[in-house]
């Protein structure tokens, strides 16, 4: 399948979903590392064994190293918004949700233009449902057709990925920015 349809579609989506950025990256520049992995593991977020799309649910990542061979590039997605009140965590969150929403868009996208085996990765953890069924005890996702793990949980360290490639991510208290992985 030609990349230059999925390129065409991404640039017009680009300026129509008013998204930050998409370019797109060679598999070999995304950054893997147990470093990042390890964040997961000591749980800042509250989410690792809470949640289906965190660790440990997700797999290890030599297992998504392996399968990460399979896809032929990826296309790195920044959407950022400006924060009034960085204490508001339902205003921090708001573009993760977009973020989601925009990343499940492309991915059946790119299914329709040929990628079959297209995946997205979103920008922190799952946050379909209130409570995951994980930390309920009950052994399914709600929404396994929707939920997508994060960058972070499958060990990518997003900061030095997106540098690789020329996005400088920045923390500050005015703006979030949220990064998704679309793999083709």
């Amino acid at each position: 399948m030609n990349k230059f349809k999925i390129r065409d579609f991404l640039k017009t989506y680009e300026k129509i979903k008013k998204v930050y950025t998409i370019r797109e990256i060679a598999i070999d520049k995304i950054k893997i590392t147990q470093t990042v992995r390890d964040y997961c593991a000591r749980n800042k977020c509250g989410q690792y064994g809470a949640n289906f799309m965190c660790p440990p649910y997700v797999g290890d990542i030599e297992d998504f190293k392996k399968k990460l061979k399979t896809y032929d590039a990826g296309f790195i997605v920044v959407v950022k918004d400006s924060v009034n009140n960085p204490n508001d965590m339902e205003e921090f969150y708001k573009p993760a949700y977009r973020l989601h929403e925009i990343m499940l868009e492309l991915e059946k996208e790119a299914k329709k233009l040929g990628f079959e085996n297209s995946y997205a990765l979103i920008g922190g953890n799952c946050k379909l449902c209130k409570i995951c069924n994980a930390k309920l005890g009950i052994k399914e996702c709600k929404y396994p057709d929707k939920a997508r793990p994060s960058l972070e949980a499958m060990g990518i360290d997003v900061i030095d990925t997106c540098k690789r490639i020329g996005i400088n991510i920045e923390f500050r208290k005015d703006e979030v920015t949220w990064v998704g992985l679309l793999l083709i």
